[in-house]
Parts: C-alpha cells; structure tokens; sequence
C-alpha cells in the first residue's frame, strides 16, 4: 500500500520511527566530537583573530556530542581571544515588514532570538552585546564586540552603512554555515544595499517606521528604520548570487559527520556582487521592472 493511502496516526508512527532510527544510524556511525569540528572549521578557513558571523543548527541528526554550550565554545576557541563572534538574532520567522506591522515594542534584552536554538543559547551568554534594532539585532562576543554593535539604533537601513554587517565587512570577517542552507546569508541584505542605486525598484518602504525600543539600561526610545519593499522581496533571485559564488570557488566547505560546514570571506562576497552587476547580471527579476 503506498504511504500516501495510510491512515494518518500510521504515517506519523512510521514518520517518528524512520527518525529514530536514522538518529540511531547517526549516533552510532556518524557522530564526532569537539576536536573534529574544530578541524573542520580550520579547513574550511577560520582562524584565531577572525570576525565570524554563524548561522547554525543544532540537533541529534547532525551528530555533534555535546551540548548547545560544547557548540558555542568551540567557535569561541577557533576565532580565540583576539576574535569576535557575531550571530543574527532576528526576532521573527515572516518579513520584517509584516512583524513591524503586529510589534507593540522591541526589548533588546528580552525579545527573543527566532533564529534557532544556537543564536538564542548565545543571546543568553554572559559578555554577549545585542545591537539595538527591532528587524536585524546582531549579537557578538568578543573585543570588538562593543564597537560592532555600537550605533546600529541610529541606522536608517537594517544592514546598510553603519551596521554590524557594514563593521564585518570592515573586519574582513567571514560567515560560517554550520549545518544550515547557504541561503541563510543574511549578508546578502548588505549586498542588496551596496547595488539597491542601480536598480529600477526601491529595496526599502517608501516611509521609514519608528519603532518603540527599549535598550539595554531598560530606557525607552524610537528606533527609525526603513524596511525591505515587497517588491524587492518578491523580485529577490539568491540563486542566482550562490552560483556565481560557487562557480567562482569562493564558498568553502567541509563535512564532519553528518554536519556540513560552509564559509565565505564576505569581502570576496561584496567583490562578486559589485562585478556581477557591472556587467549587468542582477539577482533580481527585472522583467517586470524594465517593461
């Protein structure tokens, strides 16, 4: 009988028995440890003194031993003391536009992270700053920590001039894939902004929202942010950024376990984007746009 003609209580138990046994299969054959992770960042490029900005997932189908906290501090350990460590804590699953739209106030302190178990465990961690901005707070952990988060209240664009993303770029920094799909690249707003002049659409809303914000002293004040345009939204093709990106060799990656990592220095990131357009080869449908 095919799956599709079972009853639905049978389905789920064949569904939660197929997952338990592939976490078995992994467990048993495919697990690894701290030091392999480690080894596995170090070949897709990280090293000691580099800013790093992880997007991440975590669960017993990947194969980590360890815990949430075992995870963080092995990133700790490969960017080491002179390093910073920057997680996005976006604090919605839909658009920014759409949770504008339902938010009564953002508190930098205990609205939390949606961006999955790491970033919200980081959110948590002692010594970890938030930046102060209702649609893309980021959080970082080392000595430059303070001044990458520093003032992104007072940007007009989310991931424009004056950002964390702005202060990465900056760093040389570099954004790590840990078991996530390339297209979790939130970089790639800083991208859109660099190239957003050259476009026959607007990339933000036509008004900015002043958004109720409260910092982290627990003072409350307005954030003034312009949000991504639904016609920018729906025009978006990352695809078509990625495999450039690929095509080019400039993604890294690396398997350890059932884990797959992925890296990207983003000034090699900024340098595709700004060629890709100067020969006219967008990550926009623009059909509609030139008629």
């Amino acid at each position: 009988m095919p799956l599709s003609k079972l009853p639905r209580p049978w389905k789920a138990r064949l569904r939660s028995e197929y997952r338990d046994a592939r976490r078995l299969f992994v467990r048993t054959f495919m697990s690894y440890g701290p030091e392999r992770l480690r080894e596995g960042l170090r070949q897709v490029g990280l090293q000691s003194g580099d800013s790093v900005m992880l997007h991440s997932a975590f669960g017993p189908e990947y194969g980590f031993r360890g815990t949430i906290d075992d995870l963080t501090r092995v990133f700790l350990d490969a960017v080491g003391p002179g390093g910073n460590l920057l997680m996005v804590s976006l604090p919605y699953r839909s658009s920014s536009l759409e949770y504008l739209g339902n938010l009564k106030s953002f508190d930098v302190r205990k609205t939390p992270s949606m961006m999955g178990l790491v970033s919200e465990y980081f959110r948590h961690r002692s010594g970890v700053l938030r930046s102060l901005h209702p649609t893309h707070p980021v959080l970082a952990y080392g000595p430059g920590a303070e001044a990458i988060v520093a003032g992104h209240e007072d940007c007009l664009y989310p991931c424009g001039p004056g950002t964390p993303f702005d202060k990465l770029a900056d760093l040389d920094g570099k954004v790590t894939f840990f078991n996530v799909p390339f297209a979790t690249f939130t970089f790639f707003h800083y991208l859109e902004h660099l190239v957003s002049p050259e476009m026959p659409f607007s990339l933000y809303t036509e008004q900015p929202f002043h958004v109720p914000v409260v910092d982290r002293h627990g003072e409350r004040r307005t954030v003034t942010t312009y949000v991504f345009s639904p016609d920018a939204i729906r025009r978006r093709r990352f695809e078509v950024l990625e495999r450039e990106l690929r095509r080019r060799g400039l993604i890294r990656r690396a398997r350890v376990g059932n884990s797959r990592i992925e890296m990207i220095r983003v000034r090699d990131a900024i340098d595709c984007a700004r060629e890709m357009f100067a020969r006219g080869q967008y990550f926009y449908d623009l059909a509609e746009a030139r008629t």
